[in-house]
């Protein structure tokens, strides 16, 4: 255990030093988009709808308009339920972040809300020229049974932060047991990257936030 938590201390600080400061059904290729003024991003109607801007209105993109399918997780009704297909319903303001090198945009997104069982989930948004259209991506989030496909995440409970550093995607986020951690995906083929590890960065009541198998 000692081991593991050292080996994912040295990936994320090998990423600080190396850094100077239904698709919805449409295949994984990698885009890269050079952008020379990057758009800015705006949260309006209580937090359902991204704005993508850039001296005029580009796109306005709803949560509820990204879809993903939450595995092992509890309704609010506190039922296990092994699979649900969830929709969007706010954005977590501090949860968006553009990657530079690519064009690509993470988003953090609540999809369940209530009491103790919110559930949460961070996708990439990958666009196309202008922001004219984009493809969807889901970030697998690892769990005790093995993701086979593009669609399906572990869930979140409340997605704190999000951030690239040299193309690596972090993400930090909290149970409702005030307990933190940090995700960290290192850039790869694919938009989402490649899971990397998790390092627990506050323990609250308890520090079963990672994915279970680490």
């Amino acid at each position: 255990m000692i081991m593991k938590f050292l080996n994912i201390v040295t990936i994320i600080a090998g990423l600080l030093i190396t850094s100077s400061a239904h698709a919805q059904l449409i295949a994984s290729t990698p885009v890269k988009n050079k952008i020379t003024k990057p758009p800015r991003f705006q949260i309006i109607k209580n937090r359902t709808v991204l704005r993508i801007y850039d001296g005029k209105i580009i796109k306005n993109i709803r949560a509820s308009s990204l879809r993903v399918r939450i595995l092992d997780s509890q309704n609010c009704n506190g039922k296990s339920v092994k699979r649900q297909t969830l929709s969007g319903k706010k954005f977590f303001p501090k949860a968006i972040k553009l990657d530079k090198r690519t064009g690509n945009l993470a988003v953090g997104v609540l999809l369940q809300n209530c009491a103790k069982q919110n559930i949460s989930a961070v996708f990439i948004l990958q666009p196309k020229p202008n922001w004219s259209n984009y493809i969807v991506h889901r970030v697998a989030v690892p769990g005790k049974r093995q993701i086979n496909d593009r669609f399906s995440t572990y869930p979140l409970r409340k997605i704190k932060v999000i951030g690239f550093i040299d193309g690596n995607l972090l993400i930090k986020h909290t149970s409702f047991k005030n307990s933190e951690a940090l995700l960290v995906y290192k850039k790869s083929e694919k938009p989402t990257g490649k899971y990397a590890g998790c390092v627990v960065t506050q323990t609250g009541h308890s520090d079963n936030i990672c994915p279970s198998f680490d």
